[in-house]
């Protein structure tokens, strides 16, 4: 990298009480109120329940055969052969899952009824409930059915055992997953405009949808550097390009779409705020 990526560079004591009270006001204003036992927030169940009563589907014959989607969903690698919308859907399936089941994991392990609404951490853990729930609706569009299937083995180790570091290395760790995350659906989101572009309503559903996670995710970056000092922020920049390779080496699909050296440039830039540009609705930290 020619220079250093923003997030990066450390905030000041300051900087960090001014960024943890915008973002949780942030947090209070797009998600509402969070109800741990059932992992749902007020306002962002009034977002789905208006999909729900107008759901969008594409016409006329499926894009995605869902037998072939089914038999690739549980394998690690596709098959020969497999088109780019089937890849795209099968990124899609697989995308959230490690994230998915580290917070199953944590939430089994923790007592949720200390979890505050004044702590954004309780926010951001029900969030990647939602982003399962996102992505099942994006396929959904298609005509697919996608299940909640466990990510590797190597995968799900890593995310048991961060529940179980100390705080100053999980953080190391939980920054740079979560700048591939929004790396990783920033490019999925923009190939839908060259995938589904020919029925515009169906797309701008997808649109719509995966605006909700990647605002999230964008979020949890923030917050995330945030918890970091000089120092560890130092060690995070040199553990992204190992912890890049190794996510996206999970999914086969992303390099098959995209190519190894593009995904690795575009994680490597870590510029995450370009990421929700377009959104009004995304968090912009403004530090005095």
């Amino acid at each position: 990298m020619s220079s250093k990526p923003d997030i990066f560079t450390p905030l000041s004591p300051v900087q960090k009480d001014q960024f943890l009270e915008d973002y949780l006001a942030h947090l209070r204003r797009r998600d509402g109120e969070p109800d741990v036992a059932n992992r749902r927030f007020s306002v962002r169940e009034q977002f789905f329940r208006e999909f729900e009563e107008h759901p969008v589907r594409r016409s006329g014959p499926l894009v995605v055969d869902p037998a072939v989607f089914r038999r690739n969903e549980q394998k690690y690698h596709p098959e020969v052969g497999v088109d780019e919308v089937t890849l795209w859907a099968l990124a899609v399936a697989k995308t959230n899952r490690a994230e998915r089941d580290g917070v199953d994991y944590a939430l089994a392990r923790i007592d949720t009824e200390k979890m505050s609404d004044r702590d954004p951490y309780t926010y951001i853990l029900i969030e990647e409930f939602y982003h399962t729930r996102v992505l099942k609706d994006a396929l959904s569009v298609l005509g697919l059915e996608m299940r909640d299937l466990p990510p590797p083995r190597t995968t799900q180790f890593l995310t048991h055992s961060l529940f179980y570091f100390p705080k100053p290395i999980s953080h190391l760790m939980v920054l740079c997953a979560e700048i591939v995350g929004a790396t990783g659906f920033r490019l999925l989101a923009d190939k839908t405009h060259e995938l589904f572009a020919d029925q515009p309503e169906s797309l701008t559903r997808i649109d719509e949808l995966f605006q909700q996670i990647l605002v999230d995710e964008v979020g949890h970056v923030h917050y995330a550097r945030s918890q970091l000092g000089p120092a560890r922020l130092k060690i995070a920049e040199k553990m992204l390009p190992f912890v890049g390779r190794y996510l996206l080496r999970d999914i086969p699909e992303f390099e098959l779409l995209f190519g190894r050296q593009k995904m690795m440039e575009s994680v490597l830039q870590a510029d995450v705020d370009s990421a929700v540009a377009q959104y009004a609705d995304r968090f912009t930290p403004i530090y005095r």
